[in-house]
């Protein structure tokens, strides 16, 4: 691994950080009076800017993985079973997706649901990676096994940290992600590309030299925006 040292030398301020550039968009939409869905939430993340607890009235999270009921930044915890989001039509006020959609198998079903329990002009925020960055098109090429075995290696996680779910790529391309929201009734669509820091690629010197120069040539060109790591996304019921 890289030494934190030779990281800040190459990025010393925070504009390359995805995490901080997506939760603070979000942020500019929510309030104490909101009730905020956190779709995949999945166990803790440990990370305060993951986190809505104590700035909304009320975080609800919802995941196939039973993990989700331990999470102790929600306020209530509940399962998705046979596909179907557990809440009443129109209930919560924002939904928040962080690094689902690739694992989505049925992107009509997911989003349907997602639009249905949002009230009427709602956001959906989701944060995704783009199929066309390396990373996932090595993901794209490797079986699961692979990447249990050296996803969370590569990016520095503890090693206590959940394995990597399976991904199936159908919900995370720009045309894809316009295409299906709009047969799942959402009535806008605002989409961002975002090339952060090589997170993927900081096991040694020369990777993250290689992607380092990748970072600033994505963001060095807008016509080179398809290139960038991360789609963030705002869907409007």
């Amino acid at each position: 691994m890289i030494d934190e040292a030779l990281f800040r030398k190459a990025y010393p301020d925070t504009r390359h950080d995805g995490t901080l550039a997506f939760y603070g968009w979000i942020r500019e939409f929510v309030g104490p009076d909101k009730v905020l869905l956190n779709l995949g939430a999945g166990p803790r993340t440990g990370k305060k800017i993951r986190s809505f607890r104590g700035e909304v009235a009320r975080v609800i999270g919802v995941d196939v993985d039973a993990a989700v009921l331990d999470n102790d930044e929600l306020d209530e915890a509940h399962l998705i079973r046979d596909g179907r989001i557990p809440l009443d039509d129109a209930s919560v006020d924002l939904v928040v997706c962080d690094y689902v959609l690739e694992h989505i198998e049925r992107p009509g079903q997911f989003l349907g649901e997602a639009r249905r329990v949002l009230r009427p002009s709602a956001p959906f925020f989701f944060r995704t990676p783009n199929v066309y960055h390396y990373v996932s098109l090595v993901a794209l090429a490797t079986p699961h096994w692979f990447h249990e075995l050296v996803a969370n290696r590569a990016r520095g996680m503890a090693a206590d940290a959940h394995e990597p779910y399976p991904t199936y790529h159908r919900l995370n391309t720009r045309g894809t992600i316009r295409r299906e929201a709009r047969r799942a009734g959402f009535t806008g669509v605002e989409l961002r590309m975002f090339e952060g820091e090589p997170s993927y690629m900081m096991f040694s010197r020369p990777s993250f030299a290689l992607g380092v120069a990748y970072e600033r040539l994505a963001n060095g060109f807008e016509r080179l925006a398809w290139m960038r790591s991360n789609i963030f996304g705002k869907l409007t019921k």
